[in-house]
């Protein structure tokens, strides 16, 4: 016990300080990534563990540059693990998705960001902090989802497309189906194709189960002019 308390207070780099923040970090690393694998998101098990694990190594490196060049007066022992944030900056960019009317993957992006905080933690020999803030971290994507259902009345934003064969649709008609089916309009972008004369509505929507999902595609169904329906999450 003894020994395992040494370990975890010495600050020097050395094979039993690294084998220990290594294995930490990829425990919590996948920890992270288990919960966006169950939710079947782009970036899942290998990417968070592989972040971790990349932000880990790269303030242990950090960290050991000073201690084995004592004499080298310039060197920043945080520097290499600074540029980590920004690195992570350009994942969590990739992992975001802009369509029609809507952005995805802000959850994820910023889960990118936590998780290289996280392995920076281990790799400073933080392992409390960094434990507490994996447990924080899962909280917010487990338990808060379900708080913030219930603010929006426990409603699921979805991307709604209606495509017409008309380029004049009655938007108020199509509208009050909507909302009478129970579904909240957030907003509402209208494309036209002036060639083939058909146009296409995008909604962005709250949607409360999936007996009002049902019933908004009964009722959509009964207007002629709407020829294609999409629900994407």
């Amino acid at each position: 016990m003894d020994e395992i308390n040494e370990l975890i207070n010495d600050t020097s780099i050395n094979a039993g300080t690294v084998l220990l923040k290594i294995s930490v970090s990829l425990i919590l690393g996948l920890m992270i990534g288990a919960e966006r694998q169950m939710r079947r998101r782009d970036a899942g098990l290998r990417t968070f563990t592989l972040i971790c694990l990349g932000s880990t190594g790269a303030m242990l490196i950090s960290i050991w540059i000073p201690q084995i060049y004592p004499d080298f007066l310039n060197g920043d022992p945080g520097r290499i693990a600074a540029q980590v944030l920004t690195g992570v900056g350009f994942l969590g960019a990739g992992a975001i998705a802009r369509g029609k009317g809507s952005v995805q993957g802000l959850t994820t992006a910023a889960c990118i960001w936590m998780d290289a905080v996280i392995g920076l933690a281990v790799g400073a020999g933080l392992y409390f902090g960094a434990i507490i803030a994996t447990i924080a971290t899962l909280f917010v994507l487990v338990s808060v989802e379900k708080i913030e259902q219930k603010l929006t009345l426990g409603g699921a934003n979805r991307i709604l497309t209606l495509k017409c064969e008309t380029d004049t649709p009655d938007v108020d008609s199509i509208n009050r189906i909507i909302k009478d089916a129970g579904i909240r309009i957030g907003s509402m972008t209208y494309s036209i194709d002036l060639e083939a004369h058909t146009s296409v509505l995008t909604y962005r929507v709250t949607v409360v189960d999936n007996a009002s999902q049902t019933l908004l595609y009964n009722s959509l169904q009964t207007n002629e002019t709407i020829c294609a329906i999409s629900m994407m999450v």
